[in-house]
């Protein structure tokens, strides 16, 4: 039995995970032979056509596919999909357009009774889109959101994730001490737990570091630096952080 569109489309999104951008392509082409007037069908294709291009660097080229899918989504009643495709709008798009997009997504997802794990990943992505943009008090406001909706689920993984998001932008904000407060935090809880937290580790090593703490710099940079130098996509992505992170390892050595 050959593969469904369902199945096609799952394959094209892992293929983009993997960078290869041109194979994703590929099997959405095959999908697209396979879905006629299937709005749904569509649907999947069109999201995931515009999942590749927005990973590989391409969000105006993106940004069609995913209005494809919302409208086509919202025409077929899924509006788990629907909520996807408007939020990967508003990744592909720039601050002001990104502000409408999470807003149509937050009235959908209220209108429709969309799956509620979305809002938390909303104001989480707005906060990077604010943070890349130098608007860092937005940023802040945006992942304080996410910090309490991820609290109130009892996930603790994403919680990690709300709060080192806040860490890195206390710290953008030279609120360090704040910054500090919060990352011991997370750490304490990660450590009880067996976990790791690599990240809020680099984010601690960089606090300590603006205070002239260098032992703790160091220590906190250690452990870092010992889980991300044995993270391929780390290592190949992030060599001028590994780098940083390697000399303040060796700062107080």
């Amino acid at each position: 039995m050959g593969e469904t569109v369902f199945d096609l489309a799952r394959r094209a999104r892992f293929a983009g995970l993997s960078g290869n951008f041109s194979l994703g392509h590929e099997i959405l082409d095959s999908a697209a032979m396979q879905v006629g007037e299937d709005a749904w069908a569509r649907a999947s294709v069109a999201i995931e056509r515009g999942r590749l291009f927005n990973s590989a660097g391409l969000p105006a080229e993106a940004a069609p596919f995913f209005a494809e899918a919302f409208e086509l989504a919202q025409r077929v009643g899924d509006h788990n999909l629907a909520v996807d495709a408007v939020h990967m709008l508003a990744i592909a798009s720039d601050v002001e357009a990104a502000e409408r997009w999470v807003a149509v997504a937050l009235n959908y997802i209220e209108a429709h009774g969309a799956s509620p794990q979305w809002l938390g990943m909303l104001h989480h992505n707005l906060g990077w889109t604010y943070f890349e943009a130098g608007r860092f008090e937005d940023a802040l406001g945006a992942f304080r959101r996410d910090e309490a909706i991820r609290e109130a689920s009892g996930n603790a993984q994403t919680l990690k994730v709300a709060r080192y998001a806040v860490v890195r932008t206390l710290r953008a904000l030279s609120r360090v001490d704040e910054a500090i407060a919060l990352g011991e935090r997370v750490v304490a809880l990660a450590d009880a737990a067996n976990d790791a937290a690599p990240y809020v580790y680099e984010e601690l090593a960089e606090c300590y570091a603006m205070k002239g703490e260098m032992a703790e710099a160091q220590r906190f940079a250690a452990r870092a630096h010992a889980i991300l130098s044995e993270n391929a996509s780390f290592v190949k992505d992030e060599p001028v952080r590994l780098a940083r992170l390697s000399e303040l390892a060796a700062a107080a050595g």
